[in-house]
């Protein structure tokens, strides 16, 4: 599989179909739950995981994010940690920033409770944080030799980029709710962040353009219904900026689209990215596969197509084969990767991997 993936993304016709499928929720709930296998801690035996079930490896964040930021000494941060809830603070000579973020036990996730960005009061705060801060490459003095480990699996690392500035203000500091208010009430502080933030991403970028990946994520977990009618004014310049320079490197350029799709996936196509991904259609999405494929034409990578929830109850083996078949109808003669769109869950039944391997093989 890995050698059709590849030449999807240098343009060209694949041998086979692609099949991927984001397993870390899933084995994180399994260790919650005391089940693990202790060589799923390893990257080789999270690798050989995948090789039995006939899934190409991509998704790993052990070693993910190109960014790694650092403060100067006037920044303070701290954390604790009381039952299912962490408190995080920044602190600061202008202010402290708070956030808490709470372990669900039934759904083995987290989630946060309170954001650090609250009020203009807070924004003044991250402005400054933001003014002490810079980003440095990461995690890519070893991608070469994680490059030829992963290849002997059939698969590639995944590694992605800083979230874009709007998306970093609406899921790692205000919330989606928090952040509009304060576009709407203070504009000219929310560019002033948003410019500190992409003009520390440059290093990074020039690092990653240096080392020449052949994919790069943009791991901007989009949804069409919390920054669709936001993208063209806040995004797109930036992400257009990030892919041209990539371009011109040979690196190729996918970004995450896990949520609504039916208004951010013609913005997408339009700004050059190479591939769309976890693109998660009806019963759950918005849109269904043969919608998605007549939006976005015919040059992009479709990357997904399989609900994370269909692996789960009330569904069958039946009825996720009767979906997968109907995707591979719609998608046929296109550009495609057939992904679980966006992970395989808890409660999922891991056996439709390989059946799903065994489906797109034949």
């Amino acid at each position: 599989m890995l050698n059709s993936f590849l030449k999807l993304l240098r343009g060209e016709p694949a041998e086979r179909v692609v099949w991927t499928a984001d397993l870390n929720y899933w084995l994180f709930a399994r260790r919650q739950q005391g089940r693990g296998d202790p060589a799923w801690d390893t990257e080789e035996g999270y690798l050989q995981f995948h090789r039995s079930l006939g899934v190409m490896p991509y998704y790993y964040y052990g070693k993910f994010w190109l960014g790694e930021p650092r403060y100067s000494s006037r920044i303070h941060l701290s954390s604790e940690t009381d039952g299912p809830r962490t408190l995080s603070r920044i602190e600061t000579p202008v202010g402290t920033l708070t956030r808490v973020v709470q372990y669900l036990p039934t759904s083995y996730s987290t989630g946060a409770v309170k954001h650090y960005i609250a009020n203009e009061d807070d924004l003044d705060v991250l402005l400054y944080v933001l003014e002490q801060r810079t980003l440095v490459p990461a995690c890519l003095d070893d991608y070469p030799e994680r490059v030829h480990l992963w290849e002997s699996y059939g698969g590639l690392p995944s590694i992605a980029l800083p979230r874009a500035p709007l998306a970093s203000l609406a899921y790692e500091w205000a919330g989606v709710e928090h952040m509009v208010y304060l576009l709407m009430d203070c504009p000219d502080k929310v560019q002033a962040a948003l410019r500190l933030m992409a003009e520390q991403e440059q290093p990074v970028v020039e690092a990653v353009c240096r080392a020449a990946p052949p994919l790069v994520h943009f791991a901007d977990n989009l949804s069409s219904a919390n920054l669709g009618g936001l993208y063209g004014r806040y995004m797109a310049d930036h992400h257009r900026w990030r892919i041209e320079h990539l371009h011109a490197a040979g690196v190729r350029c996918v970004v995450h689209l896990d949520g609504t799709v039916k208004g951010l996936l013609p913005q997408l196509v339009q700004v050059g990215f190479d591939g769309i991904e976890a693109l998660t259609p009806k019963p759950v999405g918005d849109l269904d596969a043969a919608e998605m494929s007549r939006l976005a034409g015919q040059r992009v990578i479709l990357w997904g197509g399989v609900p994370g929830a269909m692996f789960a109850p009330p569904y069958t083996w039946p009825d996720m084969e009767a979906h997968v078949r109907a995707v591979l109808a719609a998608w046929r003669g296109r550009p495609f990767v057939v992904g679980v769109a966006d992970q395989v869950p808890p409660d999922g039944d891991i056996t439709f991997c390989s059946r799903i391997a065994e489906l797109v093989a034949g």
